[in-house]
């Protein structure tokens, strides 16, 4: 999959290995779908998932510094 992420790789990332023959990317859609199509033209399965964001991608960068501080603030059990 990374070498075809490769030319997509400042807008997509690998989000999970959920097995051998399964994975999730994430990031920009449009490049997701030109990911998607790639490997549905060779007759493998792929799903979109239904999600709020971005989420394991470079999209969410912009948050991390507030999440961290709110984080920080917490008291954990």
């Amino acid at each position: 999959v990374l070498p075809v992420i490769g030319e997509h790789s400042d807008r997509l990332s690998i989000a999970a290995v959920n097995g051998p023959d399964s994975l999730v990317i994430s990031g920009d859609q449009t490049a997701a779908e030109t990911v998607a199509a790639h490997f549905q033209a060779q007759g493998r399965k792929t799903k979109q998932l239904t999600v709020s964001h971005a989420f394991h991608s470079p999209h969410m960068n912009p948050m991390l510094d507030e999440f961290q501080r709110t984080a920080a603030e917490l008291t954990y059990h």
